[in-house]
């Protein structure tokens, strides 16, 4: 069946291909090979397919690792025979340097290559442009032998949908009682779904209501329970995830929108379209960054080394970035210790805090008197809170805590076994909750039993969040509103790398040995392993990690440990600037509006106390004990023991599907947004942008690092 299935594409597929090949893009592809022989094997023609075999267009190229048959490895750089940026370069009429640069970025549009064999190094394709502090990956090709169809061009198959990262083994629903069950036909569940997506957030009788403009007749307790049904298929896996898949089953139309922007991107280079200076005065350091800018600003980048990639040897000479790729994050300390040997001046908004030896309050407490805080500054400003809920642990339980605060009389219960009290029905003129489909999915019992009925109530107001796009656009939100979000919970907790140790991936070492194993027996293998760092390279990478690790409060030594101190020190500022990385300007009073629950010093003074810090994860062997004591406190108010005992941690911000155009290099201490394009793809674009190394200048330090070596020396 594959073989007859392929026999049919080449044929579809041969006589549009092999005109391409000998009339349009030969020259341009003679240019290509002799531009890229040091840096590849060979550079192709490729059609690019996706699972559907659909010819996909994408603009640029991928480059990939193939196996030979003598089991060595070719690199190998695919140009997109579809794509009507190389065929308007291979037209003519281009300069040849304009030809050189964007096949330069084509080269090296990724930021998180791994040395290892089965990753490749660079995607720019459906979209999916890997720029920004992101920690969002593509996709990962086997490193299978290159193959061609009947007239030998090459062909590539890839999988866009994959694209979008999903919550991986999420928590499984209990068996519910099917309430007056009924045939679905496929066509009907699709408009469950699609109904669900847009209104779900109201109620399950506006569903019914959306369902009849299908014409799909059902009772709200049917689509409750088919909703149900399909929400356990998809965990299980029975079917294919379409929970979050693009409404049109394909890339979506904000895919084809960050397509079109690389497009007009690469226009505008051919075009030479002027470039307008920044004239605004720098700030002295960054407080956000992309490793990305590390490679554009180092004196040393050439073709060999791309400035727009993070080749191997870029990641093992400086020490934080080759971490930042390790945490697929961009990592500012906050103990000052590990940004001092980074080649990029960085700046520290929220130092980490001594330890308070006379702290004693505990986690229910801190969680109460948050909310009323927020709330009572919301109401000296005259504004709404509005929660962000994602149906995972730290966002209910959050959440929990201001409806602690607002309705401390009720409880939410089922059945006429459990008093649930009375409610204040002006609720919802302090508290609004924003939640998506998603969050119905992760968390269904308490959507129907604790939202649903505080808003039929007037208790709170519920609104729909649709996807990614609307979650970074918040800031522009109306002033009448504080946003909350659960930001930081993982910091405070542990790290979702904790995982690592309960699914098999590429941190061996940390799955085989486990959570309670010395950090040195995992971490630094892992990083070895990799490539991080260097095995010569090895007790300098120790010399300059070990201050780090004394650094923190509790004594660290176990893996657990290390990476809980590495999420709260490092990671801290990075995530509590991630939402803000999307927009054109930023200020003061931006960051003030964009609450997020965990950002105090109270939680991380819980966090530091020893008997706290072996609560967050009191069995180092289950996974569903991470947060326990969050859990509790969802547990005491809701009772609902399935999502205590079962609910595993899965990252809510990386599922939603970004398909921004926006991309940013980086925030510096006067929140400057460094950028230059739509793309920040070209370091041509940014030297036109900021003249006269006004960039390396401000950020760059590499020979401040030298000279304080020579003198230690």
């Amino acid at each position: 069946m594959r073989m007859q299935l392929l026999s049919v594409l080449q044929s579809a597929l041969e006589q549009s291909c092999q005109r391409r090949r000998t009339s349009v893009i030969s020259p341009f592809l003679k240019y290509a090979k002799s531009h890229f022989r040091d840096v590849c094997d060979d550079v192709v023609e490729s059609t690019f397919l996706d699972q559907r075999n659909q010819v996909l267009d994408f603009p640029c190229c991928l480059v990939v690792l193939h196996a030979s048959t003598d089991e060595s490895m070719s690199k190998i750089l695919h140009l997109n025979r579809h794509s009507q940026i190389v065929h308007r370069l291979a037209r003519g009429g281009v300069q040849e340097a304009i030809w050189a640069e964007i096949l330069e970025i084509m080269w090296s549009s990724g930021h998180w290559p791994s040395p290892q064999k089965d990753l490749h190094p660079t995607c720019l394709m459906c979209g999916r442009l890997v720029c920004g502090p992101h920690k969002q990956m593509v996709q990962q090709l086997p490193s299978r032998p290159l193959r061609r169809l009947a007239d030998e061009s090459p062909v590539l198959k890839v999988n866009p949908d994959r694209l979008c990262r999903r919550i991986s083994d999420p928590w499984m629903l209990e068996d519910a009682p099917v309430v007056r069950h009924c045939f679905w036909d496929p066509e009907d569940s699709e408009s469950l779904r699609v109904s669900v997506k847009q209104v779900g957030y109201l109620s399950w009788d506006a569903v019914r209501e959306h369902l009849e403009s299908f014409s799909v007749q059902k009772t709200a307790e049917q689509c409750q329970s088919h909703w149900r049904e399909l929400v356990n298929a998809e965990h299980d896996g029975t079917t294919q995830n379409t929970l979050r898949a693009l409404e049109n089953r394909s890339l979506g139309e904000r895919w084809k929108r960050r397509d079109d922007s690389i497009s007009a991107e690469m226009d505008a280079m051919m075009e030479e379209t002027e470039v307008e200076n920044v004239e605004t005065d720098l700030g002295s350091g960054l407080i956000l960054w992309c490793p990305l800018l590390a490679c554009y600003l180092s004196p040393e980048s050439s073709l060999a080394r791309p400035p727009a990639s993070l080749l191997p040897e870029q990641i093992q000479e400086d020490f934080l970035v080759g971490l930042s790729a390790f945490f697929r994050t961009p990592l500012v300390d906050r103990t000052g210790l590990l940004n001092q040997e980074c080649s990029l001046r960085l700046a520290v908004l929220d130092p980490i805090p001594d330890m308070d030896e006379a702290f004693s309050k505990d986690l229910a407490t801190i969680m109460d008197q948050r909310a009323e805080s927020l709330l009572s500054l919301a109401a000296a400003s005259n504004c709404k809170v509005e929660v962000l809920w994602s149906g995972g642990i730290d966002s209910t339980s959050l959440l929990i805590a201001f409806l602690r605060a607002l309705q401390p009389h009720w409880r939410p219960g089922e059945g006429e076994g459990r008093c649930r009290g009375t409610l204040d029905p002006q609720g919802s003129d302090r508290m609004i909750v924003r939640c998506s489909a998603d969050s119905i999915a992760e968390y269904p019992w308490f959507h129907e039993q604790v939202l649903l009925k505080l808003q039929g109530a007037g208790a709170i107001d519920l609104e729909p969040l649709a996807d990614s796009e609307e979650v970074t656009a918040l800031w522009e939100g109306p002033a009448s509103r504080l946003t909350v979000t659960g930001e930081c919970g993982d910091q405070i907790f542990g790290s979702q790398l904790l995982e690592a140790a309960f699914v098999k991936s590429e941190l061996h070492a940390i799955y085989e040995q486990g959570l309670d194993a010395p950090w040195q027996e995992t971490l630094l293998p892992c990083l070895l392993e990799m490539g991080v760092v260097r095995p010569d390279q090895k007790e300098r990478w120790l010399a300059w990690f070990l201050p780090f690790v004394d650094r923190c409060p509790v004594k660290i030594s176990t893996t657990f440990d290390l990476l809980w101190w590495l999420n709260l020190a490092c990671k801290w500022q990075t995530v509590c600037l991630r939402l803000f990385q999307r927009r054109p300007s930023l200020s003061w009073a931006d960051l003030k509006r964009i609450v997020h629950f965990f950002q105090t010093e109270d939680f991380q003074q819980w966090s530091f106390r020893p008997e706290h810090h072996a609560a967050k994860m009191p069995d180092h062997q289950r996974w569903s004990s991470y947060k326990q004591p969050l859990k509790e406190y969802i547990f005491e108010y809701t009772q609902d023991t399935n999502y205590f005992e079962h609910k595993l941690k899965a990252g809510s911000l990386c599922q939603v599907n970004d398909a921004s155009q926006f991309v940013i290099m980086g925030v510096d201490d006067q929140l400057n947004i460094i950028r230059f394009g739509e793309t920040c793809l070209s370091k041509r674009q940014m030297e036109r942008m900021y003249p006269n190394d006004g960039l390396r200048k401000a950020f760059w330090k590499s020979r401040e690092i030298e000279a304080q070596a020579e003198r230690v020396v």
